[in-house]
């Protein structure tokens, strides 16, 4: 009796050991599984550095207004090598065919931020147009109207600064390159003090030297009450244009912005 008594007692007392051990691991794996899930999910969150999307596949609701005067054209339209584009096309007779942007963003002061899209243009390569990008003010009290601006000017691309009073100042230029697509990268700190504000430039992933030898230009930034994106063509009523555009972000960083 004695012996099976003990051998009761053996066995009872290892299964009991087994069961703690069982559940203790069973405990670990759960909250190893939480922490695990947690992690990704905050990876996941801090990772995502784009502050607005404006991906054709999404329509013209990440637009706050179209800008389509007499005739002109905004279409989503299938592209052999990049998917779903946004085309835009102005016609002779119309001076603007152009996007307000953009939908749930708003600059503000002391931003740090990259707006990134590729462009392929259909036009004459002489052509002189007001605005293909413009970094627009908008309400009251403005003296820059359009912060910055990149244009067509007679055979060339050229990257503009205005100051207070409209004071222009070319800060990058290169040959106009038609019917081929290229890749640009605007980088703006938004600031109304000439001193923080800056923008920075990359075109066809390098990034530019700009007027004065740097590759950063500081000036005024913010006008008016605010300041948004236009994209399109703006100008040349005279002559027929296509911009495509593909993969329009906003972004904290260059690799989130880039296209």
């Amino acid at each position: 009796m004695k012996i099976t008594t003990m051998s009761r007692w053996l066995v009872i007392s290892s299964l009991f050991v087994t069961f703690i051990s069982c559940g203790k691991d069973m405990q670990e794996k759960k909250m190893d599984t939480a922490v695990a899930t947690g992690n990704t999910a905050t990876v996941t969150m801090l990772a995502s550095n784009v502050l607005w999307d404006g991906d054709a596949n999404l329509g013209t609701g990440v637009f706050k207004i179209l800008n389509l005067e007499d005739g002109a054209v905004l279409d989503a339209v299938n592209n052999t090598t990049y998917g779903k584009i946004w085309r835009f096309y102005k016609p002779v007779g119309s001076n603007r065919s152009e996007v307000h942007a953009a939908q749930g963003f708003q600059a503000a002061e002391g931003d740090d931020i990259y707006l990134g899209w590729r462009s392929q243009l259909s036009m004459p390569s002489t052509v002189t147009t007001n605005a293909f990008f413009q970094w627009k003010a908008y309400g009251s009290n403005m003296t820059q109207n359009f912060p910055i601006v990149i244009k067509a000017v007679s055979g060339n691309l050229k990257l503009f600064h205005f100051a207070p009073g409209q004071i222009g100042t070319e800060l990058w230029s290169t040959p106009l390159s038609v019917n081929s697509w290229n890749r640009f990268v605007v980088r703006i700190k938004v600031s109304r003090t000439a001193s923080v504000g800056f923008i920075e430039f990359w075109y066809n992933g390098v990034q530019q030297t700009l007027t004065g030898g740097s590759q950063r230009y500081y000036g005024r930034t913010l006008d008016a009450d605010y300041c948004d994106p236009k994209w399109g063509v703006y100008g040349a009523s005279t002559t027929e244009i296509y911009n495509r555009i593909h993969a329009l972000k906003i972004a904290t960083t260059y690799a989130d912005a880039a296209p």
